[in-house]
């Protein structure tokens, strides 16, 4: 008889198993395309030879002299990816059928634990119960004792079996697995080719892409946390920009060497572009607003320089000189009082209400939002045809910047909406899947199905990329 307890402490270390049955097909139909295409290069080298047999070429005496030694290195490649690709596609049906049997297992511990349990409960009660009963009643609790434990003794059995069935699929993954790196191991070890060091790399990415995926998601949810709060906080910039970068580094290194999908070095670009992008915007709204603070002085001092006469028009650029640092104090502070609350202390923003936030997001950030204060309150020394073209540059830069936070947020929601689907580090998606269909669960599981195999159709744009220049 199995043990109830025993069944039920089992059956609750089950878990889900990992893995990607279709994404290892993709890789493992990538590598017997690439067989069939170099077994038609060595089929068409062949041919080629056979027919320069009867034409005299030096060219193609050259070629047949070379074919002796490039033949068998192609048919030696050929061998290499056919067994990989044949092992890999054979190691994702039996993944798949182990998950199969695995769920089946998890969905028989779903319905029966949590009944056993329960019935676990009323036969130690029962137990104790029989124990102290009165002779009249023994009679009676013992049968009530045999009757609940002639029902739980099949839930016991069901979950006991279901275990078995859990490490046997575990077992069979496991031994699928070693099978398949043997195989190809043996195929690579024994062909005698050299792998270059972009091979190795790729190798070293493979082995170690768990802790990289997880390094990269970590990197891209600070590079985006710094990336929203430096549209608030200049400051912050540019460890915003680092840590894009550095995620960049990393989403390409994966998709490089087959690892990751190009959907993520594309948002990563985005992400960091509009970073950069924003920083030179914002060094052109400081340098209107610089130059904006020197031609209103300069007019102001002009207009308060002006005399009657041949003598006094002939003074004024002097007068005018030595009026422009008073004047430059005027038009500083009148450019400081048209300032927004939230930024005036130092230059450094403060908030006190939503406002003061919303203020500088529609500036494009703090540059762009003191400029647009300044365009619509400071008058001292405003006016003429220089004026309106500054203001109307940084007006222009103040609302580039805007469009320029709306694209990166924009690239940010894509990006986490990617993570929300695919899993990685938010790991939510069988969440999706799990909701009732009259909550829209399977519409979900449908797009997400349908999402991820976009997101998995961009790892293998490049395909066999060599950065040396071989494919």
């Amino acid at each position: 008889m199995v043990s109830r307890s025993d069944a039920l402490t089992r059956s609750y270390e089950m878990e889900p198993l990992d893995g990607d049955p279709a994404g290892i097909r993709r890789h493992a139909n990538r590598y017997t395309r690439v067989a069939e295409k170099v077994a038609q290069a060595v089929a068409d080298l062949r041919s080629t030879i056979a027919d320069a047999e009867s034409h005299e070429s030096d060219a193609m005496d050259e070629l047949a002299r070379q074919a002796d030694d490039v033949i068998p290195k192609l048919s030696k490649i050929q061998n290499r990816y056919e067994v990989a690709g044949s092992e890999l596609a054979t190691f994702a049906d039996v993944l798949e059928q182990a998950q199969a049997t695995v769920d089946a297992s998890l969905r028989t511990r779903e319905s029966l634990a949590a009944d056993l349990a329960r019935y676990d409960a009323q036969i130690t009660e029962a137990q104790s119960s029989l124990a102290w009963a009165p002779t009249e009643e023994i009679e009676q609790r013992r049968d009530e004792l045999v009757r609940l434990e002639n029902t739980a003794a099949p839930m016991a059995q069901s979950l006991a079996d279901a275990r078995t069935a859990y490490d046997g699929a575990l077992e069979d993954v496991r031994t699928a697995g070693d099978k398949a790196e043997d195989a190809i191991n043996e195929a690579v070890d024994a062909d005698g080719l050299t792998d270059s060091r972009w091979d190795r790399f790729k190798s070293w990415v493979t082995e170690n892409v768990g802790w990289i995926k997880v390094l990269k998601d970590a990197l891209s949810i600070i590079a985006t946390v710094l990336g929203v709060l430096s549209i608030f906080f200049p400051v912050l910039l540019p460890f915003a920009v680092a840590f894009a970068a550095a995620t960049l580094l990393l989403s390409t290194t994966l998709a490089a060497t087959g690892n990751g999908s190009w959907l993520d070095v594309g948002l990563d670009t985005v992400a960091l572009l509009t970073l950069g992008v924003g920083a030179a915007i914002g060094s052109g709204v400081k340098l209107a607003q610089g130059a904006l603070r020197v031609t209103r002085s300069a007019r102001l001092a002009w207009a308060g320089a002006s005399r009657p006469g041949v003598f006094g028009s002939l003074l004024r650029p002097v007068r005018a000189g030595l009026r422009y640092g008073d004047d430059a104090v005027r038009v500083a502070d009148d450019l400081a009082q048209a300032m927004p609350t939230g930024v005036r202390l130092l230059g450094r923003p403060t908030y006190g209400s939503l406002d003061d936030a919303w203020r500088v997001f529609r500036g494009g950030g703090v540059d762009g939002a003191v400029f647009r204060s300044i365009a619509e309150n400071a008058t001292l020394g405003a006016g003429g045809l220089v004026d309106d073209v500054l203001l109307g540059a940084g007006r222009s830069m103040a609302n580039a910047s805007f469009a320029n936070n709306l694209v990166g947020l924009a690239g940010t929601a894509v990006s986490w909406h990617d993570d929300l689907i695919n899993g990685n580090i938010l790991n939510v998606s069988p969440g999706l899947r799990d909701l009732p269909d009259a909550f829209g669960g399977d519409l979900l599981g449908r797009y997400g199905d349908w999402w991820s195999e976009v997101d998995g159709a961009t790892f293998d744009v490049v395909g066999e990329w060599d950065p040396a220049g071989k494919s």
